[in-house]
């Protein structure tokens, strides 16, 4: 057997025996640099079919109102659900007012046995979010919108307007500036609070999204926003999203990640990946 032949997980077993622990445990960090972590785009990712995702994820978060007024795309949500699923959407729906706006970007990820470029959907409250009850969206959302391949929760006051237009973004010196600055934030936190072994990656990346902008003042885009992820695996093949307030997650480091990242100029909001792998992959792009 050679070292092609093992996991990630078991190489790190196999070192910490012979270099210093601080080496095993820093976080993986992709070939291509940050490079990998910024979505690129000139133009929004709008497709014939976004318009419908967007109602079906509004459907799906506003489920027992929808329910109650017989929509008539409540039949796509009920056709890929069980009833004990339909249940908890009742549950969530009537205990809390969650805003759901795909955002007009292409991630990476998976759908079946291929890899897709889709949506991602960004959930939004004026409260604390349940953050268990947010977990099951991000399970069900892409099971029912197979157009969908992550879902995020935006920290902050909940979206009022859609998302239409992207901040233009290629790979300049500043763009890749804001990345690294977040990123720095972001493990620095981590390793502060003592979690590099919690998670098994903490991952910052650069989406070309500016929020908060009412359409008719026609403020064009021009602020990026950051996602956070800390992902949770054994084996890198498959993993889920720590839950934010688990031991994995303390709610005040991801607050205090949040809020300092918000200062940084040119960072319209800060998101936290839910999303499971698959649909998702650990990169973004």
């Amino acid at each position: 057997m050679t070292i092609f032949d093992v996991h990630f997980n078991e190489i790190c077993l196999l070192f910490i025996h012979i270099i210093h622990l601080q080496l095993v445990e820093r976080q993986p960090f992709p070939d291509p640099d940050l490079a990998i972590r910024i979505l690129c785009a000139e133009e929004p990712f709008i497709e014939k079919d976004y318009s419908e995702t967007q109602v079906i994820a509004r459907v799906i978060v506003d489920y027992k109102n929808k329910l109650e007024k017989n929509h008539a795309l409540i039949i796509r949500v009920v056709i890929a659900t069980s009833e004990s699923e339909q249940d908890e959407l009742i549950r969530i729906s009537q205990n809390s007012q969650i805003q759901a706006t795909v955002l007009p970007i292409r991630s990476v990820g998976v759908q079946g046995d291929e890899r897709t470029c889709s949506y991602m959907v960004g959930l939004s409250s004026s409260h604390e979010p349940n953050w268990d009850d947010m977990m099951f969206l991000a399970k069900l959302i892409p099971r029912i919108l197979h157009n969908v391949n992550r879902v995020c929760y935006i920290f902050g006051k909940p979206i009022e307007h859609q998302i239409t237009d992207v901040t233009p973004t290629t790979l300049n010196n500043y763009v890749i500036k804001q990345l690294r600055q977040a990123d720095a934030i972001a493990n620095e936190i981590v390793i502060h609070a003592g979690l590099q072994r919690k998670g098994s990656q903490m991952t910052t990346v650069l989406i070309p999204v500016h929020f908060d902008r009412d359409p008719s003042m026609r403020t064009p885009s021009c602020s990026r926003s950051i996602v956070l992820r800390t992902s949770v695996s054994s084996d890198f093949m498959t993993g889920v999203s720590a839950i934010p307030g688990s031991v994995d997650l303390p709610l005040h480091v991801l607050r205090n990640m949040v809020k300092q990242i918000s200062k940084l100029d040119g960072i319209s909001r800060v998101l936290y990946d839910l999303t499971s792998k698959p649909p998702d992959t650990t990169e973004w792009e």
